[in-house]
C-alpha cells in the first residue's frame, strides 16, 4: 500500500507530513509510559520480521493479475501495543522510502500514517474488543483477522480521498474508492491468517510476550523465541521473497497497471515538476530501488541483491526501532505493568 509520489499534490504530501510528525513527536512522548520496557528488544527483532515479510508479494484469489503483501502493523500492535507499533512501523516505512524507493519521497507523511499510525491503533482497538478476556486460539484467530480487515480497509480508503484532496484522479472518487475496499478486503483476510499464526505460535511457545499478565509456563525461552524469530526473518527475507509474485501489488493495481487488463488506462495524472524532480532524485540516490541493484541497461543484477537487501534492509529497520527504544528510555519509564 505505499503510495507513489505521483498520488499527490505537494501541498497534501506537505500537510500529511506535518500531521505525521505531530503524530509520531505525540506517540513517542508518550511511550515511555506506554511500552512495555520489557518488549524493546522485540521491537527491533519484530521490526527486521516486518520488514523482511513485506518483501513477499502474494498472489490475490480470484484477481489474477493483482498482487499483495503483508503490512504487519496490526500484528506488531497486537504483540507490543499501538504506540510501540506505530514506531516500528515507521521505522520499517522510512528505510524501505529512503534505501529501498519503496514508497515516494513526497508520499512518506501519507505512508506513515496509512500504513502505521491508522492500522495500528484502529487493528489493536479492534482485536482487543473482539477477543475480550478470552484468549483461546479460535477467538485469537478470528480477533485476528477481523482486525486486520477492519484496519486494512480503513488504511486502504485513506488513499482515493489523499488522491482526490490532491486533484490528481482522472475517474470518479467513487470508482477508486470502490476498487481499493475490495482488493484490500482480501489482502487484509490473508495477513489476518499470517497475523494468527504467528501470534498462535508464539502463545504456545511464549504466552507472556503476547501478554505480560499471563501466568501459563513458557516452553521456549525468551532467547530461544528471539532467536527464532530471526531465523524466520532471514529466511522470509533471503528465501522466500526470491518467489514473491511479479504482479503489481493491491494500489498499483487499483490505479496503474493491470497486466491481465491491458486495455486498462492510467487513472492518475499529476503534472507537477516538483514530483517529477522528486522521483529523479529519489531513483538516483536510492541504493537499492526494488530491492536489488541495476545496471546502467536498467538490468536486475541476479537474486543475490534480493537477499542482500532483505539482510541490510532488516539489520537497518532493527537499529532504526533500537535507535528510538534508546531514545525512550532515556526519556525514564513510568510503565504501568499488570502488577502494580
Amino acid at each position: 500500500m505505499h503510495m507513489a509520489n505521483e498520488l499527490l499534490s505537494v501541498p497534501v504530501a506537505a500537510g500529511s507530513f506535518a500531521a505525521s510528525a505531530v503524530c509520531i513527536g505525540m506517540i513517542c512522548r508518550k511511550a515511555k509510559n506506554k511500552i512495555d520496557p520489557e518488549k524493546h528488544s522485540l521491537m527491533g527483532i519484530m521490526g527486521a520480521f516486518v520488514f523482511a515479510a513485506q518483501m513477499v508479494n502474494f498472489q490475490l484469489p480470484f484477481m489474477p493479475g493483482t498482487s499483495g503483501h503483508m503490512v504487519g502493523a496490526v500484528l506488531l500492535a497486537i504483540l507490543l501495543g499501538p504506540y510501540a507499533a506505530t514506531i516500528v512501523m515507521t521505522s520499517v516505512v522510512v528505510i524501505q522510502c529512503l534505501i529501498f524507493q519503496d514508497g515516494g519521497l513526497l508520499a512518506i507523511g501519507c505512508n506513515i500514517i496509512n500504513m502505521a499510525i491508522v492500522p495500528s491503533f484502529i487493528g489493536f482497538y479492534l482485536y482487543r474488543t473482539i477477543i475480550g478476556n478470552k484468549e483461546n486460539q479460535l477467538r485469537m484467530y478470528v480477533s485476528s483477522v477481523i482486525a486486520c480487515i477492519g484496519a486494512l480497509t480503513i488504511s486502504a480508503v485513506l488513499v482515493p480521498i489523499q488522491s482526490a484532496l490532491s486533484g490528481v484522479l482522472m475517474v470518479p472518487f467513487s470508482t477508486f474508492l470502490v476498487t481499493m475496499i475490495g482488493v484490500h478486503l482480501l489482502i487484509g483476510t490473508i495477513e489476518g491468517i499470517l497475523t494468527a499464526a504467528v501470534l498462535i505460535y508464539l502463545r504456545q511457545a511464549r504466552p507472556q510476550l503476547i501478554d505480560s499478565c499471563i501466568t501459563s509456563p513458557a516452553k521456549i525461552s525468551k532467547t530461544g523465541v528471539y532467536v527464532s524469530l530471526l531465523v524466520m526473518t532471514l529466511i522470509v527475507g533471503c528465501g522466500v521473497s526470491l518467489y514473491a509474485s511479479e504482479m503489481p501489488d493491491g494500489l498499483e493495481w487499483s490505479y496503474a497497471e493491470r497486466p491481465d487488463q491491458p486495455e486498462f488506462k492510467h487513472i492518475i495524472s499529476n503534472d507537477s515538476k516538483t514530483v517529477a524532480v522528486t522521483d529523479q532524485l529519489q531513483s538516483k540516490y536510492s541504493l537499492l530501488p526494488d530491492y536489488t541493484i541495476r545496471a546502467s541497461s536498467g538490468e536486475v543484477q541476479g537474486d543475490g541483491w534480493t537477499s542482500f537487501a532483505a539482510v541490510a534492509g532488516s539489520g537497518l529497520t532493527m537499529g532504526a526501532v533500537w535507535l528510538f527504544s534508546l531514545f525512550i528510555r532515556r526519556n525514564g519509564d513510568n510503565y504501568a505493568s499488570c502488577e502494580n
